[in-house]
């Protein structure tokens, strides 16, 4: 179930192996802004059937949510429901509040344990 995650907006692929510290220039893209100023998403990361490349996969869900806390019930739906490649047979998970805002899932499979990392994210901007 990978519906409503999609690719970078740059049309790059939206894995990451490393982070790059964000650094604000004259060239970023504003974040679109409602009335309170906010636009959220729900981002979600996990491993990429086992040994394939890139090993990380970060999924952003195009749907735009006006605040913090409908972002995070989006989240917490999502980390009960997503179902990443790995494990192949999954035999149960179990959810945990990660800081503010965001959940660790732990998958377990019939021959191993997998985790994802769901969380409530707000636009920026790009460059």
């Amino acid at each position: 179930m990978r519906a409503g995650l999609h690719d970078d907006p740059t049309g790059k692929d939206a894995t990451v192996t490393s982070y790059e510290v964000y650094s604000p220039d004259e060239t970023a893209t504003p974040a679109p802004e409602d009335a309170h100023g906010e636009r959220w998403r729900v981002a979600i990361e996990y491993s990429n059937n086992g040994q394939a490349k890139p090993p990380t996969i970060v999924g952003v869900s195009e749907t735009y949510h006006l605040t913090r806390d409908e972002a995070m019930a989006a989240a917490r739906k999502q980390a009960f429901e997503f179902d990443p490649p790995d494990p192949f047979s999954p035999q149960g998970r179990t959810v945990y509040r990660d800081g503010p805002d965001g959940f660790l899932v732990i998958i377990r499979g019939a021959m191993t344990v997998f985790h994802m990392s769901v969380r409530a994210v707000q636009f920026v901007g790009s460059a």
